[in-house]
């Protein structure tokens, strides 16, 4: 008999006991580089990602998972007459989204679907869960694939970044900025929006950042869950957590935790909000 498979990369932070649950859950894995090393994101903790940046002094990049990776794991779901829903982090922060939809084209399969998820971490931990309990009951991978894509276009994120370097160094902002910013402790609330990080608002301090994206939840009128994600700062994520929690009893308020590509990229202490709005 047939599975379906659900397929996520390395960026969703996927829990062990997650992975332990559902056998046809995978995960293909984006790379960290630095000091000439080449270091699977799941084999990187953050702390020991921060750890390296100040031994070394360098700055460190990623690489997306190369079509050939796919390929690899699609094939071998092609021989056994098995289906996947593959659900990646948002094209705009990342081209492993076009990786798997070329390694599809190269297996030539029809019952390969691949979806950008808009988001990341525990916003396509939430999706997966989903296309997993779907699939567990029955539902063929076209029905599921259709669900996840309702749920991505429903699913916001918001992230107020600990520090501006990681993000002048990885060339998302100025130097200049970066500068002006660090001195006059301007924070900016970022937003995915349509598949583009833009700043949805600057404000002074950190707590104005972090109440503010809080704020942002009141434009919605209904959540089907909240989560709270940070790297490096689990404390004021579970602070916020239990907040959200206050102004939402009824809505699940979850914690998730960033990977080492994310925090490359946007440095330790974030806070973020990741939510699907209810349909």
């Amino acid at each position: 008999m047939s599975q379906v498979h659900v397929i996520l990369d390395s960026t969703a932070n996927v829990p062990q006991k997650l992975l332990e649950k559902w056998p046809n859950l995978h995960v293909v894995p984006l790379t960290v580089l630095l000091n000439n090393r080449q270091i699977n994101e799941n084999e990187l903790s953050t702390a020991d990602l921060f750890t390296l940046i100040q031994e070394t002094g360098e700055h460190p990049k990623t690489s997306q998972p190369a079509p050939g990776e796919f390929v690899t794991l699609f094939s071998g779901l092609k021989e056994k007459g098995d289906s996947a829903i593959v659900i990646t982090l948002s094209g705009s922060l990342s081209g492993t989204v076009q990786s798997a939809r070329m390694a599809v084209q190269m297996v030539e399969s029809k019952n390969i679907f691949v979806i950008d998820s808009g988001t990341t971490a525990i916003g396509m931990v939430q999706m997966a869960e989903q296309a997993l309990e779907m699939a567990a009951e029955g539902q063929e991978a076209s029905v599921i694939a259709a669900y996840i894509e309702k749920m991505a276009a429903a699913t916001h994120t918001l992230i107020v970044p600990g520090t501006l370097e990681y993000l002048h160094k990885g060339g998302r902002i100025g130097g200049a900025a970066s500068l002006f910013g660090t001195i006059l402790q301007i924070r900016p609330i970022l937003y995915l929006e349509n598949g583009r990080l833009t700043v949805l608002d600057k404000v002074r301090t950190r707590m104005k950042a972090i109440s503010r994206m809080a704020d942002e939840l009141k434009r919605f009128s209904g959540f089907t869950y909240i989560s709270v994600v940070s790297i490096e700062a689990r404390e004021e994520a579970l602070i916020l957590q239990q907040q959200i929690q206050q102004l939402y009893p009824h809505i699940p308020v979850l914690i998730g935790e960033g990977g080492s590509v994310l925090a490359s990229h946007l440095g330790p202490g974030l806070l973020g909000l990741i939510f699907q709005e209810k349909q």
